[in-house]
């Protein structure tokens, strides 16, 4: 689903709304995302709004925007709505806990939880704000979930002609200067200098053959494993889209007769999308 530059700026408008009247309960009643993090909440969220907008860099496994990171994100989101004054403690399993930890400015700590209406407002203003989300990282979350899956079968490639080559030299089927113009194919800059390093003797001893095969075993299940955690947090993110979008259909109506309809029609898109396997291997 293409995000067209119109349709992302009503979305971002709507979710601004939401964020501006979310701070300002969360920060009146010093609910915060971990304890030691002085900031509301929701500005952990917010954050990756702020990257989206900002332009950053969207592909990579340890930005803001990876796709680990978006599921994680929409995976908090919906637990807040059955605990709206809670905080989130990572330590734990992320799982949320129920402390408010902030002080006012009196020094006092406040009440544990605020009153009901406003934990029912949170509530509300939560709903809506993840169904934004979801939609609006629907497209991030797919795209960086490919550039990883295609950059992780990339490397994989490369150590397999790495094996290749050291097999190949160790026994005598490839000279030195072959093996290293071998090795300029590929595109892994660190496993490719570390390899030309072990050849820079000129030699290949049945000590550097094992060195160098356990080294490209390694990196072999490293890969292996990003490869599943990318999968898994790319399901995870489809699934928690399918189940927000599945309690939110009356939104689409309310948007629609507000007179909101682009951002109405880009929810009904996301919505109608959501869940075919685009991206999926």
């Amino acid at each position: 689903m293409a995000v067209s530059p119109e349709a992302q700026g009503a979305i971002l408008t709507l979710m601004q709304g939401k964020y501006e009247r979310i701070v300002t309960l969360e920060a009146e009643w010093g609910i915060r995302f971990k304890e030691g993090d002085m900031r509301p909440r929701i500005e952990y969220f917010h954050d990756a709004v702020r990257a989206l907008t900002s332009g950053a860099e969207r592909y990579g496994k340890h930005t803001r925007l990876s796709v680990e990171h978006l599921a994680y994100d929409l995976a908090e989101l919906r637990r807040i709505q059955d605990r709206p004054a809670g905080s989130i403690n990572r330590a734990t399993e992320k799982s949320l806990g129920q402390e408010v930890v902030a002080l006012d400015r009196s020094g006092k700590v406040p009440p544990r939880l605020p009153p009901q209406s406003v934990r029912q407002e949170l509530v509300q203003h939560y709903r809506d704000y993840t169904v934004f989300f979801a939609a609006l990282f629907a497209e991030v979350a797919d795209r960086n979930f490919k550039a990883r899956q295609d950059e992780i079968e990339g490397n994989l490639v490369d150590l397999a002609l790495v094996e290749e080559v050291v097999e190949a030299l160790a026994s005598g089927q490839m000279k030195v200067a072959q093996a290293l113009e071998e090795l300029n194919h590929i595109e892994q800059d660190d496993l490719r200098e570390r390899i030309q390093k072990l050849l820079a003797r000129r030699t290949l001893s049945a000590r550097e053959k094992h060195e160098a095969q356990a080294m490209v075993g390694a990196i072999g299940q490293g890969l292996k494993s990003e490869k599943k955690r990318v999968n898994e947090a790319h399901t995870h993110y489809v699934t928690g889209q399918l189940a927000v979008y599945e309690e939110s259909r009356d939104l689409v109506k309310k948007l629609a007769s507000s007179g909101m309809n682009l951002a109405g029609k880009f929810l009904e898109t996301a919505m109608r999308n959501a869940g075919h396997g685009r991206g999926r291997s």
